[in-house]
């Protein structure tokens, strides 16, 4: 098993870089417009993935029993069908998405099992599973407590204060498989207040403002994660790499504290999303990735490094100079959304934290001589 978090145990979460899987659970045989990763969730972890983007819907077997499976597809062309006089514990509906989308290849059980046994056998790092666009969610809450128990973070603790996860330091998520849900949809279940069955289940928020293209505010107090960062939508390489970079730009605008989700994906509706992902790994595409993270990193240091107080300094020989890098926090692409993720592409986002610390020394230097010559 790869670990890799393991050398930033005492690092904030919102301080370090890491890959998240884009659509996760789409992996197997399949149609070309709908298989986004190779690896089953297991492998992905020990390639390298902490965040798993998981959406998840219920498939009507054709022994007439249902079963829950990731799906891809637009929710708004997904068929939801209604069942009627369905009772407490029951699925309410099932889903219908072969028409233009799919199905992934193991269910929902079976990928939390893959997840609670990687956290199991590594247990410097963790894994961090996002539901959103979920039908029948009850089902896939209910799944996630039994199947993971005291795997999944915060379980059957009774916490009695929010948990934002974003200044949470690592060796405190470590062994722990955290699960991250749509606010309002987990409103939605009118789960009963307090209860420490369900404590485990986070919340995360998007940031990301469509109609200003500037941040939403960051809740300090906050039980869950806050990110800032945009899917693009588009299957051209290009276009993702300018809508990527403009996206980032905008995150000067974040509080220091806000994670940053960069996509580097090109999935879309129709077409071999295999053939156009590996497009983004080869020749001039592969050094974009790291051109593309690198100016929304610096972009929002710069920024955060020119509204310095005198707290943020610290006094030497009877001066001012900026604070100690290895405590330092900013608007940051955290994590890296990627299609079919490898060993290669994981370690390739890893070593953007050796990037983001010679960038931040770089960048400290240029401010500390800044200072001294005022």
């Amino acid at each position: 098993m790869t670990a890799f978090l393991r050398q930033f145990a005492a690092k904030q979460l919102n301080q370090i870089v890491f890959p998240g899987a884009h659509d996760a659970g789409i992996y197997g045989e399949g149609k070309s417009n709908v298989i986004t990763q190779s690896l089953n969730i297991g492998e992905q972890a020990s390639a390298g993935v902490r965040f798993f983007d998981m959406r998840i819907a219920t498939v009507l077997r054709s022994d007439g029993t249902y079963e829950q499976r990731s799906y891809h597809l637009d929710g708004s062309l997904v068929k939801n069908q209604k069942h009627k006089n369905a009772q407490p514990g029951e699925v309410a509906s099932h889903q219908k998405v072969a028409a233009f989308g799919g199905w992934g290849q193991d269910t929902l059980s079976q990928m939390l099992n893959q997840a609670k046994m990687y956290v199991t056998a590594n247990p410097s790092e963790f894994l961090i599973l996002k539901f959103s666009k979920c039908f029948n969610l009850q089902n896939v809450v209910d799944a996630c407590v039994d199947v993971l128990g005291d795997k999944q973070f915060n379980h059957n603790v009774a916490a009695s204060a929010p948990i934002n996860l974003n200044t949470r330091v690592v060796n405190s998520l470590a062994g722990f498989v955290i699960t991250l849900f749509d606010p309002t949809a987990l409103a939605g279940l009118n789960l009963p207040p307090g209860s420490a069955r369900y404590s485990g289940c986070l919340t995360f928020g998007e940031l990301y403002d469509k109609d200003t293209k500037s941040s939403k505010a960051y809740q300090p107090i906050f039980n869950g994660l806050q990110y800032f960062g945009k899917f693009s939508s588009t299957s051209d390489v290009s276009t993702n790499t300018k809508k990527q970079k403009k996206i980032l730009e905008s995150g000067t605008s974040c509080h220091r504290d806000a994670m940053g989700m960069m996509y580097w994906t090109t999935t879309g509706l129709f077409g071999n999303i295999k053939k156009r992902n590996d497009k983004m790994w080869i020749g001039v595409n592969n050094p974009s990735l790291q051109a593309v993270w690198e100016h929304g990193y610096k972009k929002a240091t710069a920024h955060q490094l020119g509204l310095l107080n005198i707290n943020n300094l610290y006094m030497r020989q009877g001066r001012h100079y900026v604070a100690n890098k290895n405590s330092w926090t900013s608007f940051t692409p955290n994590i890296v959304m990627v299609d079919f993720a490898d060993l290669q592409k994981c370690v390739t986002i890893f070593n953007l934290n050796r990037v983001k610390n010679e960038m931040l020394e770089t960048l400290m230097r240029q401010s500390n001589h800044a200072i001294e010559d005022l």
